[in-house]
């Protein structure tokens, strides 16, 4: 008869300190490959690829996820008649749910994302970008995630050698990257 009663009080114990036992601070280290990258300027459509490092550093409870993540990103772009190595920053705010089983899924807005590169000598600068990402993620490796995501956002400016001109130039990303979420 004690056993009863003291039963469901165990579990409820058991099921409060699981719960909270997986909140958390989290931090996630990445490096990743970008490929099909597309930049689409008002003169020229660049396709690229190249390396990515970067980071997550948020908040983790019961699955869901919410935070920052910043992504750098060095794609080496061609177009008809040259090549040029653009070099990108990203900051973005993610949310996102880890599934018990293999599978993470999150989304992002990119608040803030800037460019460089050399073309023709000069030094050309992309700014004031945004847009979003989504992404999937298969946790099914021993302390590694293998992440899929789709990046697509504009530049609002482009600065030369003279003034800031208000141009749009869009790009779009697919990153396949290795990451080490760490639970605090």
């Amino acid at each position: 008869m004690k056993i009863r009663n003291i039963l469901p009080l165990f579990v409820a114990f058991l099921t409060v300190t699981f719960s909270t036992a997986n909140a958390g601070v989290l931090v996630e280290p990445l490096i990743g490959y970008n490929f099909g990258t597309d930049v689409e300027t008002s003169t020229k459509n660049y396709d690229g690829s190249g390396a990515a490092l970067g980071a997550r550093l948020g908040y983790q409870n019961l699955g869901f996820q919410l935070g920052v993540d910043y992504l750098r990103s060095a794609i080496d772009l061609d177009s008809n008649d040259f090549s040029e190595d653009l070099t990108m920053s990203e900051w973005a705010g993610f949310i996102g749910f880890e599934f018990p089983i293999l599978l993470r899924v999150y989304a992002g807005y990119i608040f803030s994302a800037s460019g460089e590169t050399e073309s023709a000598g000069q030094t050309v600068e992309f700014t004031e970008g945004s847009g979003t990402k989504l992404g999937v993620g298969f946790t099914g490796l021993p302390f590694v995630v293998l992440n899929l995501e789709y990046r697509a956002g504009t530049f609002d400016a482009i600065k030369t050698v003279g003034p800031e001109i208000k141009q749009e130039t869009d790009y779009n990303s697919y990153l396949l990257s290795l990451s080490l979420p760490l639970n605090l």
